[in-house]
């Protein structure tokens, strides 16, 4: 990783908003470690040193290979898709943040999408509540489907076309969320949801296929941003060190049974609106056009207004730190580093 990485976690691992009094000492489990906000959740807490990181992988070489010299982080083989609980023992808290995160396999692989986020979590929940432990599920903005004119709060429905392969990644997060819920009710299982807004930042591999890591490489590359789509999709953004900070708290904090939003109200904009930021503060000469193609926009969420109400995270004493132009920057600078 590069140094605005290295930089990340080593400023998460001494910031004092995150809750460390209850995390020292504990044992957190968090799968995903070989993704975006796992890894960097599950490195920032192995830089913490006193915490014992216990980390449940598909991908069990690559995640050795990855904490080779982290001394108080354990690798667990475990495939979400299968349902079964990990064995972990005495874990505190649970950050379940594994999830299939590409749009193309949503299309592709929507019923593996569908077995991994839902088994997934019900394996992470039955884990939680034999444990007495305390769980945060990562969970998306997508559940809003098309949005709605206004803000939107936690209680807010999203409207999704059950009968698209697409909403194989939505309608699976709804429900796992639910379980998440249910969980709580049935239970009293310490389960709550954050719902996140599209995160990324340095730790995003520069070969990624999402919309805003292509603008970027369109930048770098000097080439002009074709969207595929009309662009008029609007939603919220967050860096990836403000969304683990989020999550680590909502572990903590978070009431269970209940759904937090994760955004950064700054970042509101549209894909082309966006496109033409990044065209701006980072191309040389860089055009943003429109090739509207029909069958590449079915790979991407439906099109709408997503504007999420932050308000309930705030008042645990969340705040974003970086903007959209910090969260651009930062990455390119990262993937220059490496």
């Amino acid at each position: 990783m590069g140094l605005r990485y290295e930089e990340d976690v080593s400023n998460l691992s001494e910031d004092d908003r995150i809750p460390w009094g209850s995390l020292d000492g504990s044992c957190v489990v968090v799968t995903g470690a070989t993704g975006l906000l796992g890894g960097l959740a599950a490195d920032v807490l192995a830089a913490r040193g006193n915490v014992r990181v216990v980390l449940p992988v598909r991908n069990v070489d690559k995640a050795c290979q990855r904490f080779a010299d982290a001394s108080n982080v354990e690798i667990v083989p475990w495939d979400a898709s299968t349902g079964d609980v990990p064995k972990v023992q005495d874990c505190a808290y649970v950050l379940h943040l594994a999830s299939n995160t590409d749009s193309r396999l949503m299309v592709e692989r929507p019923v593996d999408t569908i077995n991994t986020t839902v088994r997934g979590t019900a394996a992470m929940l039955e884990l939680t509540r034999s444990t007495g432990a305390r769980m945060c599920f990562a969970s998306s903005m997508e559940v809003y489907g098309a949005g709605a004119p206004g803000a939107l709060g936690e209680r807010e429905g999203g409207a999704l076309d059950a009968m698209s392969v697409r909403s194989s990644y939505p309608q699976a997060k709804q429900l796992a969320e639910t379980l998440c819920a249910a969980h709580a009710s049935q239970y009293g299982t310490a389960a709550c949801v954050a719902r996140l807004a599209q995160s990324f930042g340095p730790g995003i591999a520069s070969t990624d296929r999402r919309v805003f890591a292509e603008f970027a490489r369109c930048c770098l590359e000097g080439r002009d941003i074709a969207l595929l789509t009309d662009g008029s999709k609007s939603n919220m953004y967050t860096y990836t060190a403000d969304a683990v900070r989020a999550l680590l708290l909502l572990a903590c904090d978070g009431a269970p049974g209940e759904a937090y939003n994760v955004a950064n109200q700054r970042t509101f904009c549209s894909i082309y609106e966006m496109a033409q930021m990044v065209a701006r503060a980072f191309g040389h000469g860089t055009e943003v056009t429109r090739v509207v193609d029909e069958a590449a926009a079915r790979r991407y969420a439906v099109s709408g207004r997503i504007f999420m109400d932050t308000t309930k995270v705030e008042g645990l004493g969340w705040q974003p730190d970086y903007d959209l132009i910090d969260m651009y920057a930062r990455m390119m600078a990262d993937w220059n580093e490496r």
